[in-house]
């Protein structure tokens, strides 16, 4: 996908013309236990791409700062049918019947480890209309363990407004005259989280650090617009990239 497909999706009725929806998984990983994980991840993932999956991107990221869970796994669907109708397993039990016996023991065994840290884990389905309210910069190389920062919201007003108000006075001018690569916004739909959800990306803590310290761009109006609609209760976190999708396979950011 051209698009950053991290996180967020499924604006509902509550924006017009939404364009994605995205599953979003929190998983509570040890510390010292996040690289084995994600070595797990990556061989599981592989093993359930192919005909019969509707997903169109995966991002796994890793808790950096500020609350949250360890592991954040996002999948990336065209609409509410596809998200529902998507098999992993079946799939993933094609793929596996293709192997020879001592092939399988080895991904019984990296399956049962790897589904045994989703024990308590939790879901959100969330959605995105990316022509309003998503912006990029040109051919960015989304192969690095980049920073995301995620914002949780909540509003007494409108969804939609508090969007508007965060893309003009933050995601829009950071992303054309500053050092964030990526911002956008999405809003609530099913399951546990805040109403509005707004994330920036950056190539690295530093560019972070010194767009943070800039607090925003001198739009004062949206930003004004944007605290006048802010609920109780907000929450950041700060995540690196570990990798995505890529052509069916699971890609470690970096260059491998």
């Amino acid at each position: 996908m051209k698009k950053l497909i991290f996180i967020l999706a499924v604006f509902g009725s509550t924006f017009i013309n939404a364009q994605s929806v995205i599953e979003t998984t929190f998983v509570e990983v040890p510390l010292a236990e996040i690289d084995t994980f994600i070595e797990l991840h990556k061989k599981v993932t592989d093993m359930a791409q192919g005909e019969g999956r509707t997903i169109k991107g995966h991002w796994a990221y890793r808790h950096w700062y500020g609350s949250g869970a360890s592991i954040v796994l996002y999948d990336q669907f065209d609409s509410k049918a596809d998200a529902i109708n998507d098999d992993f397993r079946a799939v993933y039990g094609a793929n596996y019947a293709k192997l020879s016996e001592e092939a399988q023991k080895e991904m019984d065994a990296v399956f049962t480890e790897w589904w045994a840290y989703f024990d308590g884990h939790t879901d959100e389905m969330r959605t995105i209309n990316y022509e309003k309210y998503y912006v990029s910069k040109d051919a960015v190389d989304w192969d690095i363990p980049y920073v995301f920062v995620v914002g949780h919201y909540n509003t007494s007003g409108s969804i939609a407004d508090l969007a508007d108000a965060y893309m003009d006075w933050q995601a829009r001018p950071l992303v054309k005259e500053g050092l964030q690569l990526a911002g956008g916004a999405s809003a609530h739909y099913k399951g546990a989280g805040s109403d509005a959800q707004f994330f920036s990306a950056f190539e690295n803590l530093v560019d972070f650090a010194t767009t943070a310290s800039g607090q925003g761009s001198d739009n004062t109006a949206a930003r004004d617009t944007f605290w006048s609609l802010v609920g109780e209760g907000h929450q950041d976190q700060i995540y690196i990239h570990v990798g995505h999708l890529v052509d069916g396979v699971f890609d470690l950011a970096g260059k491998e």
